[in-house]
């Protein structure tokens, strides 16, 4: 249904619905695309401005899910399609959920939203909040993928999960677990407060001073303080 009303030359167009002859299941008929940036990181053929190219597309494309109260829930490289003219184009809506009323929840659906790898502290952490600030998370994992080679946070369980993005962030303030609107957030977080933080340079050496920066403000704990798609359409990196 979301497909059908989105418009967007970096969101993948659905051509065509038909029911199948049981009359139960349908088939959805997609524009054809090459390849997804799954793939494609792991061949590891992307130049600086292919990669620079790609995030800028999808930063649109969210953008404009997002000024429309979309919240996508599921961006990772599987779910971004690429074809031979480098268009990126983000896929698979089954996540999708609206926001228009900031204070709806779904606690059935909130802690599977997104691969463990792309969630955001908060989902992590048991919020049954969520805001547009779990997409800008996700994207900052893709991107810190895409400078790496390889998934930024591959934790193996949820509190494997914890652990790595706070190597990253470091420690977080009582303000900073307050705002993630969880009940289990400070207990879990005392267990691991013994994490020391990686240094950010020898863990990317060869990243950009302005995608650091840019990770920086994507992969903030803070879901309040972490950047809007707006404000990463703005910062120099893009």
């Amino acid at each position: 249904m979301f497909l059908q009303q989105l418009n967007h030359p970096n969101i993948v167009s659905l051509e065509k619905i038909i029911k199948a002859h049981n009359e139960k299941d349908i088939y959805l008929l997609f524009e054809f695309m090459d390849i997804d940036l799954y793939s494609l990181i792991r061949e590891n053929i992307l130049g600086e401005k292919h990669k620079r190219y790609i995030v800028y597309q999808i930063a649109k494309a969210m953008h404009y899910l997002h000024t429309a109260d979309l919240v996508h829930r599921d961006i990772k490289p599987s779910n971004i399609l690429v074809n031979e003219n480098c268009k990126a184009k983000i896929c698979d809506f089954g996540l999708v959920r609206s926001v228009d009323d900031e204070t709806e929840t779904n606690p059935i659906l909130t802690e599977y939203i997104a691969t463990r790898w792309y969630r955001a502290p908060e989902i992590l952490l048991g919020s049954k909040r969520y805001s547009k600030a779990i997409d800008t998370w996700s994207f900052g994992c893709l991107l810190g993928e895409m400078i790496r080679g390889k998934p930024f946070f591959p934790g193996n369980s949820t509190l494997n999960q914890i652990e790595r993005v706070l190597t990253w962030t470091g420690p977080p303030s009582l303000s900073d677990i307050k705002a993630l609107k969880t009940n289990f957030g400070k207990e879990m977080l005392d267990l691991l407060s013994k994490i020391k933080p990686i240094n950010k340079k020898d863990w990317l050496p060869h990243c950009p001073a302005d995608g650091l920066d840019l990770l920086n403000k994507t992969l903030e704990f803070n879901p309040e303080k972490r950047y809007t798609m707006l404000d990463v359409l703005k910062h120099p990196y893009l």
